[in-house]
């Protein structure tokens, strides 16, 4: 073999040399040890139960069916708000509620991490009042109006798609004013307020709600960290009242003075959506 003045002679014994050294090469690579990382099954978490429900608000009483990914999931439940736990009772059939109900689910697999935990609030409605006469200041916006004021009094509860089913109220101000004239005199114990929480969307929890008859205060409620980063969410805030028999009342919700600073949209304006009012 030439190349230019350099000649190359390889004569048997070097060929042979060679030959061992090729392969010595290739059996330590072949038994270098492989970083494989293979994921175990307990890693591998199971998506939430689907929680689905006639009617979040009931006069008489409500269905729930829940249904997993996995055929061979459990799912596991509680109705009394705890958490749920391996030791919680097994979903079978579809389950019925007569009062007002924490439902909690968790999907469980012998291979696989448990699920998060899913969950709703039932309410069974004390009082209809969906023939109550309702102003609200100020107007909704135009992209959240639903069917105007009287939405909030028809008994029919939003889900978390504020954007479609004709549900939800929303209002970019730093304050709604409900005022709520009943059809006859009506005791009152506790008034409860729907409300959505998608900050996402830049709809927070607001900071106070505020009930008046006859321009007194009857009850007040302050919201626990309004502003705190949280996960979407549907609550019924619930302020005790003064008892007694009320011809009308008036709500005032008041929002965060801003958006906080953790969030992209810090110091605008948040929104606030309502979905339903109920007495009881």
């Amino acid at each position: 073999m030439m190349y230019g003045r350099w000649r190359l002679r390889f004569g048997k014994p070097q060929i042979q040399i060679l030959i061992m050294i090729l392969a010595v090469g290739a059996f330590n690579l072949a038994c270098q040890p492989k970083n494989t990382n293979f994921l175990k099954t307990d890693e591998v978490q199971l998506a939430p139960p689907r929680i689905a429900i006639d009617s979040l608000l009931f006069i008489q009483s409500a269905t729930v069916q829940l249904s997993a990914g996995s055929e061979e999931a459990t799912i596991k439940y509680t109705l009394d708000g705890s958490d749920v736990n391996s030791d919680a009772p097994d979903y079978t059939s579809p389950l019925a509620v007569s009062s007002s109900t924490q439902i909690k689910v968790r999907a469980f697999h012998p291979e696989f991490g448990a699920s998060e935990t899913e969950e709703r609030t039932l309410i069974k409605m004390g009082k209809d009042i969906s023939g109550s006469e309702i102003m609200v200041q100020p107007d909704a916006h135009s992209n959240y109006a639903a069917l105007g004021p009287q939405t909030l009094v028809d008994g029919r509860k939003g889900e978390f798609n504020f954007r479609s089913g004709n549900r939800w109220l929303g209002f970019q101000s730093d304050e709604v004013i409900m005022d709520l004239e009943f059809s006859k005199p009506t005791a009152v114990k506790k008034v409860l307020v729907g409300l959505l929480r998608d900050q996402g969307a830049w709809i927070f929890f607001p900071k106070t709600i505020e009930v008046k008859a006859l321009e007194k205060s009857i009850g007040y409620f302050n919201v626990e960290q309004a502003g705190v980063e949280e996960s979407k969410k549907m609550r019924f805030m619930e302020i005790p009242v003064e008892q007694g028999e009320y011809d009308q009342i008036t709500i005032t919700i008041k929002a965060l003075e801003g958006i906080p600073d953790w969030h992209p949209g810090k110091g605008t304006m948040p929104w606030t959506f309502v979905d339903e009012i109920l007495i009881e």
